[in-house]
């Protein structure tokens, strides 16, 4: 498969996504969020959210990828599984947020390129998603390696301790 047939896809694929889906994927991550402190709550049911809605327009508006790529087959099915491994909670609008990620997060790996969770999106901690000379940095890229539903292992972020130890150095320098 390359990016232009992934593309394609995802566009069929979207387009035939109701908004009502869309409205029950924004339910459930309002309320699996609503036991969490406020700051945190607010990142992930509307920070989150609003990334990868537009996300999604952006899928359905895209034209085709300028640079036409092979993806690696055994990459995409890994991503693949680890979507499938996010199963269903006793709330049923979760399989709603599950086909909004199936959608976007191969678009975010494979074409564009881009963070799976939205630069600034604060995690616990206050750490948050950074892009720095046009590299993006994670918080928890690496320390959510061994979660297997993470998505981590595919997101283009490096690890955050990366700028930390970079900016360490160009001050000793």
């Amino acid at each position: 498969m390359n990016t232009a047939d992934l593309l394609s896809s995802l566009q069929k694929s979207a387009r035939s996504v109701p908004i009502s889906d869309i409205m029950k994927a924004r339910a459930f991550m309002v309320r699996s969020a609503s036991s969490l402190p406020k700051k945190y709550r607010e990142a992930y049911s509307t920070e989150l959210f609003n990334y990868l809605y537009t996300i999604f327009t952006e899928i359905s508006n895209s034209k085709q990828p300028e640079m036409n790529e092979t993806i690696d087959a055994e990459e995409y099915d890994d991503l693949m599984k680890r979507l499938e491994q996010m199963g269903i909670s006793e709330d049923k609008n979760q399989k709603y947020f599950n086909q909004l990620v199936n959608l976007t997060a191969p678009y975010l790996v494979f074409i564009v390129k881009k963070p799976i969770h939205p630069i600034g999106m604060v995690f616990p901690g206050g750490d948050q998603v950074l892009e720095k000379d046009g590299i993006y940095y994670c918080p928890v890229k690496d320390k959510q390696n061994n979660v297997e539903c993470a998505l981590c292992k595919f997101c283009i972020c490096r690890d955050a301790e990366e700028l930390i130890k970079g900016d360490k150095w160009k001050m000793e320098v």
